[in-house]
């Protein structure tokens, strides 16, 4: 349904549609490929990458593949967006640990599983992200273990590692969370939340006489109330000889962490003989799997003093020395690794690199890594920290080398707060020195391969390939979390005179300058992008910036109306913070909403602004949406059905990205897409009301 609000504004609600069933027939890449001349990138191309793992690199995730006890194979889900069908092709496959080795499907099918999450208060909180499936292996390597969705239901199925066969071992009346295989083979132990199917039912109850609106609620997410959270875990021992299942004992139950979100122990390692390598993490931090490293062996205990051992993570045995990873160089933009020999004054630093490793698993002197770049999507590599050698073991997207990519420059700056940032300029694809393009700004996190951005709704390399350039921006450390590990007062201290805030804009600004000076970006023809937090420096940046000419977001906007937003339970938080209750009139609240709101400002605002948001997020966005349409300002609201913040549809990326290219070729470079006459159409009248609006309020000339 279009709804045509106004001339200036519009807001649509894009449809859902019958799709028909992904076409699966490529989800295994090529084993052989001729060689083809580079062909200019499309959006389609990047929603039809083949993925291991969610595709968000900002989450240090572990589990996306597991190694076979005798480490010489590895197994995962691949997973590849169809947006025609509007669905993924998900495998599980089993690959062999050398280059070149065979890749065998042992299971195909299956449905995309996202996660919920317990949030200020709230269970069972949406989410638009992958959920990580980590496939196990059983003690003898012949088969492995993994959640998978049919109809709605998680479940546990076992494949053969040899793909011979695959099934079902589980019909649990609740989604199974996690898993673990025990030490002989036998039992599978896992976990459901049988309470959260009570709760639901329960509100499902009461909404037959009525929700009573309280703290359950968080309207700009849903129109029903949230259970409370979190809720427990029940585990459950699955015997495999009888294929029956009973109630965990206490041991059992004690091999499934629910503290932890990670696969295995980052903080961890032993060797057979008994020495222990582990990291000791600070009292107070944000990082529970980083600090200093230290040996207990032999009954003695030795810490690494060196300041590299400080902050130390995932350590792992290689002989009798132990090495591990850290975060170091400018904005902490580099993964380094590090070897120490107890005793040894300090370590060595073995490699270094600005690369993504993720899910490392140790084999041998060797590390089995996804890895990416800023250039390349992520691949399972294996890599001799020693020599720096690298070997490709297994390569979604071998057809991505064919592709043309903007070359990529690497900015740092430190800002008046002393917060060092880091932003890859992207170059047009032929770009030619001397000639100045249009910039687009996506944020906010830079690190690994340069997708789409925080969210991946805004195509960095389809851009490049449209003639702009791009800033990928990574923001600096929040100024309230140098100081503090609360989260909540980190906020508060964030909010007073908007510090964090004005220190990712000053450093947003510093790295659009550099782009600006070095005459490549036109300082005329600049555009800004974002999503959550990105979301947030773009909304600032339109009251408080001159540098941007248009605006793309995908969570809009901060606005007075914040505290009925998210419900009266999340209410709190806010005004924790220090942000103005809906009754507060005076002169400091209006003050505050000034610098942060747009319905106050909306008389100043004339910029174009594109919003496409999750459905279940729009009711945000309607406040500074009216307040801009009433004024007749350019702005565009598309609303994309059962996405929750992140969208997860491929046919929904696919939309956004064609969208968002469209939307500045046309708002910076006056360039009209050929295949969407009407919303050009739409875009042509706002430019045409904003050019009578701007004559309108242009001062008269002075008389002569």
């Amino acid at each position: 349904m279009v709804i045509r609000i106004a001339i200036a504004a519009t807001l649509l609600i894009v449809p859902a549609a019958a799709w028909a069933a992904p076409d699966c027939a490529a989800l295994l890449p090529a084993t052989t490929a001729a060689p083809q001349a580079r062909r200019p990138l499309t959006p389609t191309d990047l929603v039809q990458l083949r993925d291991i793992g969610p595709a968000d690199p900002t989450q240090q995730y572990a589990g996306l593949f597991s190694v076979s006890p005798d480490g010489t194979h590895a197994a995962f889900q691949l997973r590849r967006g169809d947006p025609a069908a509007n669905g993924y092709c998900l495998a599980m496959v089993v690959v062999v640990l050398r280059p070149g080795g065979e890749a065998v499907v042992v299971d195909r099918g299956g449905d995309f599983i996202r996660p919920t999450l317990d949030f200020r208060g709230m269970a069972n909180f949406p989410a638009g992200v992958a959920d990580p499936i980590t496939p196990r292996w059983s003690p003898d390597g012949s088969f492995i273990v993994y959640r998978r969705r049919d109809r709605g239901a998680v479940q546990l199925w076992r494949a053969q590692a040899d793909g011979s066969a695959s099934k079902a071992i589980t019909s649990s009346d609740d989604d199974i969370d996690d898993f673990r295989i025990s030490a002989d083979g036998r039992r599978i132990i896992y976990a459901t939340r049988p309470g959260l199917r009570t709760a639901l039912a329960d509100i499902d109850q009461e909404g037959l006489s009525g929700f009573r609106y309280d703290g359950r609620f968080s309207p700009a997410s849903s129109n029903r109330p949230f259970p409370p959270g979190p809720i427990d875990w029940a585990t459950w021992a699955l015997d495999l000889a009888s294929m029956t299942t009973r109630a965990a004992t206490p041991d059992e139950a004690a091999l499934l962490d629910k503290s932890s979100m990670r696969e295995g122990s980052w903080t961890e390692a032993a060797t057979t003989s008994g020495a222990r390598a582990w990291v000791q993490p600070p009292a107070r931090t944000l990082y529970a799997s980083r600090g200093r490293l230290g040996v207990t062996a032999g009954g003695r205990t030795e810490l690494c003093n060196a300041p590299e051992c400080a902050d130390a993570s995932y350590p792992w045995w290689a002989g009798g020395k132990v090495r591990f990873m850290r975060r170091e160089g400018w904005g902490n933009s580099a993964t380094a690794i590090y070897e120490w020999k107890p005793g040894a004054r300090s370590p060595s630093r073995l490699y270094v690199t600005d690369d993504l490793f993720l899910g490392c698993v140790p084999t041998g002197e060797a590390l089995t890594c996804l890895r990416e770049g800023a250039l390349q999507p992520r691949r399972l590599e294996r890599l001799d920290p020693a020599s720096g050698r690298r070997e490709i073991m297994f390569d979604p997207n071998p057809e991505f080398a064919n592709l043309r990519l903007g070359r990529v420059e690497r900015l740092r700056s430190r800002n008046s707060f002393g917060l060092e940032s880091f932003a890859d300029l992207v170059l047009p694809v032929g770009y030619e020195p001397g000639k100045r393009y249009p910039l687009v700004v996506v944020q906010y996190t830079s690190r690994g391969f340069l997708r789409g951005g925080t969210g991946d709704d805004y195509p960095i390399q389809a851009f490049a390939n449209r003639s702009f350039a791009v800033l990928s921006f990574d923001r600096p450390d929040s100024v309230g979390l140098r100081s503090t590990t609360d989260f909540l007062e980190a906020d508060r201290i964030n909010l007073k005179d908007f510090a964090d805030r004005r220190s990712v804009l000053e450093s947003l600004e510093a790295a659009v300058r550099i782009a600006i000076e070095r005459g490549i970006a036109d300082p005329a023809r600049i555009g800004i992008t974002g999503l959550s937090d990105g979301a947030s420096t773009a909304g600032f940046a339109l009251l408080h910036s001159k540098l941007f000419s248009a605006f793309a977001m995908s969570s809009c906007c901060w606005d007075t109306g914040l505290p009925v937003r998210v419900g009266p339970g999340a209410a709190q938080h806010f005004y924790f913070m220090g942000y103005p209750k809906t009754i507060d009139d005076s002169e400091s609240a209006r003050a505050l909403w000034r610098q942060i709101a747009i319905s106050p400002n909306a008389r100043d605002i004339h910029a174009p602004i594109l919003a496409q948001v999750a459905d279940d997020e729009h009711w945000s966005s309607l406040q500074s949406f009216t307040a801009l349409r009433e004024l007749g300002r350019p702005i565009d609201l598309y609303v994309f059905p059962g996405e929750h913040h992140v969208k997860w549809q491929p046919a929904h990326r696919l939309a956004v990205y064609a969208r968002s290219i469209d939307w500045f070729d046309y708002w910076l470079n006056g360039m009209k897409a050929a295949d969407r006459p009407g919303e050009v159409g739409r875009w042509e009248a706002m430019r045409q009301a904003l050019s009578v609006t701007l004559k309108a309020s242009a001062p008269a000339p002075a008389a002569p």
